[in-house]
């Protein structure tokens, strides 16, 4: 004879899991604390390059192309007006060395030197889209 008590582990097994990862997913939220959806980080994964601005995306599998010039974090203060941190951000942009993608027109999609391995710039007034950008990045 089996006891309903195994049932209840299950649920309460499960139950602390996703209370943590709800938790977690609103803690990890940005807010800037406006009421226009912002972020103040937003910052943080834009750069820009022959005079346009591109924004930071995640793709795997491309090859890093030749060096074709200097791309520039703009300052960015993510938390402004906190002074807890006695960091108020740079106040100068910060200049990178920019690669192109194999397969991708830097006009595109850019890569930035010391950057995470999976995050290319990908310029936002491109016609070329996230997911056309990946297919040129796999190749045909």
């Amino acid at each position: 004879m089996k006891a309903a008590l195994p049932i209840v582990r299950t649920r309460s097994r499960w139950a602390l899991p996703a209370v943590f990862l709800l938790a977690m997913s609103a803690a990890c939220t940005p807010s800037d604390g406006s009421d226009d959806g912002g972020s103040a980080s937003s910052c943080a994964y834009r750069v820009e390059y022959e005079r346009h601005a591109y924004l930071g995306a995640e793709a795997k599998g491309f090859t890093i192309g030749e060096r074709v010039g200097v791309a520039l974090l703009p300052p960015c203060d993510d938390t402004p007006g906190n002074d807890s941190d006695g960091d108020d951000g740079p106040t100068t942009s910060i200049s990178k060395a920019a690669y192109a993608i194999k397969g991708v027109d830097p006009g595109v999609a850019i890569v930035l030197e010391e950057s995470a391995d999976d995050v290319i710039f990908v310029n936002i007034d491109s016609d070329k889209k996230l997911p056309e950008i990946k297919e040129l990045i796999q190749g045909p």
